[in-house]
């Protein structure tokens, strides 16, 4: 009896193993087919973004323009032609010969407006931005300029970022690699950023002017780690601007923006740094809190690289600030980095500088392709304190599940609790 007993027991345990092994089979199998349903997303960390999706709030486009006249145009992406929508001022095209032009504009954007002289003042010519209009020849878009105009040789070129008068947004998450609120606002900064150069056509070249602008304004810091923010030009070295004349303002004493020159050579990044953005803070938060009150004069930091009378040699250095005003967003590699251990936190497509300890391949964008970095060609308003983007921006959860397909307006209707700033 005793014997049976224990022949019992031991079947016992032997189905209770089994079943469980099974269980945990199941409950395995269950997770690992477990799909992603949009319907259940609640915050921005449920989010899967498209593997390929890059989060870019702009395109960028190139378009063949040949004018039979010589001329001067400038681009706009308003019909009107106001300096809101000024995207390339006092661009020369040269008679019957065709030139390349490449713009950076809102992924909204379906048109680009060239502005051209006429004997009796200015019309405007429209661009679709598939670079299909009825004028076009083969690969080139045809002006439809009469009106030979001689152009003064001491005026500039000059490149936009995101336009003249405008002011783009940048809004960090600082929990890399963690996720963090979501709130993107532990760093917001405004930037405007303008590239001139003289047209180095009717004139000694070696007599030419290029040059940088660059504007950033703190918005806002809603995070406790010490970060500060950080420019590299990524790929556009330091010889470019080594005999440059070099000039630095501030609207907030204490609050700088500095290249940094010690222990870099010629063929570095050029990299500038803004320091002291703490002091704003106070012990607490910078302008994420509604019920606190906001700094409106926000401090805004400028420097102007100016390189004048650029003798032969320095030709390339006139090819490469080309190459920078028609293809800064390849170059602009805006980033915070920790002041307590020199991690740093990129756009996603940018990897670490030299100054991080991090690994130089590191890609800042998670297994579900989520980001810490957002980049908006306007001013926007940010989250307040730990709202989730996804709730105050409710058509950004369908421009991010799409792929930035659909709803590329999605900043143009905040609802709910975000600090809206001048």
């Amino acid at each position: 009896m005793a014997d049976n007993h224990k022949i019992s027991v031991r079947n016992m345990k032997k189905c209770l193993t089994l079943l469980f092994a099974a269980s945990s089979m199941l409950l395995f199998n269950a997770c690992e087919n477990e799909v992603f349903t949009p319907e259940r997303v609640e915050s921005t960390k449920d989010l899967v973004a498209p593997a390929d999706f890059d989060w870019k709030t702009t395109q960028s486009q190139t378009y063949n323009l040949i004018s039979k006249v010589n001329t001067v145009v400038s681009i706009y992406t308003d019909k009107d032609c106001t300096d809101e929508s000024l995207l390339i001022e006092n661009l020369v095209l040269n008679a019957n010969e065709a030139t390349d032009v490449s713009v950076n504009i809102p992924a909204y954007v379906t048109s680009i407006f060239v502005q051209y002289p006429t004997e009796d003042g200015k019309e405007v010519f429209e661009i679709n931005t598939n670079g299909v209009t009825t004028r076009a020849k083969g690969s080139f878009i045809q002006l439809p300029a009469e009106h030979t105009y001689s152009f003064n040789f001491d005026f500039l070129k000059h490149y936009y970022y995101p336009n003249k008068r405008g002011q783009g947004t940048l809004m960090f998450e600082d929990l890399y690699p963690s996720k963090g609120d979501y709130d993107f606002n532990d760093f917001v900064i405004g930037y405007n950023v303008e590239i001139f150069k003289s047209p180095f056509s009717g004139i000694d070249w070696r007599e030419g002017v290029v040059g940088l602008t660059m504007k950033f304004q703190i918005r806002a810091i809603g995070g406790g780690i010490p970060y500060r923010p950080i420019i590299r030009l990524k790929g556009f070295p330091m010889r470019c601007i080594k005999d440059a004349n070099k000039e630095y303002n501030s609207t907030r004493d204490g609050i700088k923006i500095e290249l940094l020159e010690e222990g870099r050579n010629d063929e570095d990044d050029v990299i500038f740094i803004i320091d002291n953005t703490k002091s704003l803070c106070n012990g607490g938060y910078y302008n994420t809190d509604d019920e606190q009150p906001l700094d409106y004069n926000m401090p805004v930091v400028t420097c102007t690289i100016t390189n004048n009378g650029l003798g032969f040699k320095d030709y390339m250095i006139a090819q490469k600030f080309e190459e920078l005003a028609q293809n800064l967003p390849d170059y602009f590699d805006f980033f915070i980095q920790n002041q307590e251990n020199n991690n740093e936190i990129h756009f996603r497509g940018f990897s670490p500088t030299n100054m991080s300890n991090q690994d130089s391949n590191a890609e800042f964008k998670s297994k579900e392709n989520l980001v810490w970095a957002i980049a908006v060609p306007e001013k926007i308003a940010h989250p307040a304190e730990k709202e989730d983007i996804i709730k105050v921006y409710p058509d950004f959860k369908d421009w991010v599940l799409s792929g930035g397909k659909i709803n590329n307006r999605w900043y143009k209707n905040p609802q709910g609790s975000v600090i809206k700033l001048n």
